[in-house]
């Protein structure tokens, strides 16, 4: 789909979309990082599972988590197996995180593998950066909101047994700019009828923001919403060639490399659950520097309900499908 408007304003359209790192692809320069001096190890996480940690900012949390500390394992999932897996305790499982019954397959597998509560960090970053319109994949959701939203939802209610009580979730996708209710359509939140490129972001961001709320209320995990900022990346390959070309200075002159953006993501979700002065909160957003991210709303308890039933709704649908089919 074309993006509406003038052809030379729309690399600035997409720029402003690229500060969201699950609109990335899972293609990176893939390179070891050197240990995170400024985290103390004890606050590493001994076991972490990265989702879209096979490219991008994911590849590279995991990379310096698996450098910081030989004793860690991180286990890194997507499509694709990265060619350069640089610290032998990064292990490797596929998944399709774009498909509900493909999650819990690997929730389940995961769960009856994994001892209960030995999970001290679980990171999202799986995405993609497409121009396309809607475009629905078999389980019926639109493939963007299934990577940037729905998915991740999934993963972390399937997960929540797995997770210590003092375990750390890393949402990353753009804790700054959601807000509640006005960028929202409450009657066709998956936006089934009234897609667009701008509301599709505006609705993932959003009610990725309510529920990382709506899951901090069960328990004593931190919950964190992040937001990159612009990273270096090879997500022009995936765009038209008069979009790449005059992106690229951008990314060049005023955007960070993913090992720096992951230093600071993993630095600010640490320092936002030992911080003493956040008034007992268990959920917040940073922003690419790793701050907290003043004076955000909180959702009313009708808004928090009615977006987490709504997401349960969708992709308990989308699983039940592969049960109709038996």
């Amino acid at each position: 789909m074309s993006i509406p408007g003038p052809r030379n304003s729309a690399p600035l359209r997409i720029l402003h979309h690229l500060q969201k790192p699950s609109l990335w692809p899972e293609t990176l320069q893939h390179r070891s990082p050197q240990p995170t001096s400024s985290i103390k190890r004890s606050n590493m996480a001994t076991r972490a599972l990265v989702v879209g940690g096979t490219g991008g900012i994911g590849y590279a949390i995991a990379c310096r988590i698996a450098a910081d500390s030989a004793t860690s394992t991180v286990i890194i999932s997507g499509r694709n197996k990265p060619s350069n897996i640089p610290h032998a305790n990064i292990e490797f499982r596929l998944l399709d995180a774009s498909s509900m019954q493909s999650i819990k397959k690997y929730t389940d597998a995961y769960k009856a593998a994994t001892p209960e509560k030995s999970l001290d960090l679980l990171v999202l970053t799986q995405g993609i950066l497409t121009t396309a319109g809607r475009t629905e994949t078999p389980e019926g959701i639109d493939y963007k909101m299934a990577l940037h939203y729905y998915g991740r939802q999934l993963l972390i209610r399937e997960l929540t047994p797995a997770l210590k009580d003092d375990a750390k979730v890393l949402v990353v996708l753009d804790g700054v700019r959601g807000s509640p209710p006005a960028k929202l359509n409450w009657d066709d939140l998956d936006l089934k009828t009234h897609f667009s490129l701008a509301s599709a972001a505006d609705h993932c961001i959003s009610m990725n923001d309510a529920m990382i709320q709506v899951h901090a209320q069960e328990g004593t995990r931190h919950f964190v919403h992040a937001y990159p900022g612009l990273v270096r990346t090879e997500i022009f390959h995936t765009l038209p060639w008069y979009m790449r070309v005059p992106l690229r200075p951008f990314t060049v002159l005023l955007g960070v490399t993913a090992d720096t953006c992951a230093q600071n993501l993993i630095k600010g979700t640490y320092e936002f659950s030992s911080a003493e002065d956040k008034d007992g909160k268990l959920w917040g957003c940073i922003d690419a520097k790793g701050h907290v991210v003043p004076n955000k709303p909180t959702w009313s308890d009708v808004e928090l309900k009615k977006v987490a039933d709504h997401t349960w709704d969708i992709v308990d649908k989308a699983i039940r499908q592969q049960d109709s089919q038996l």
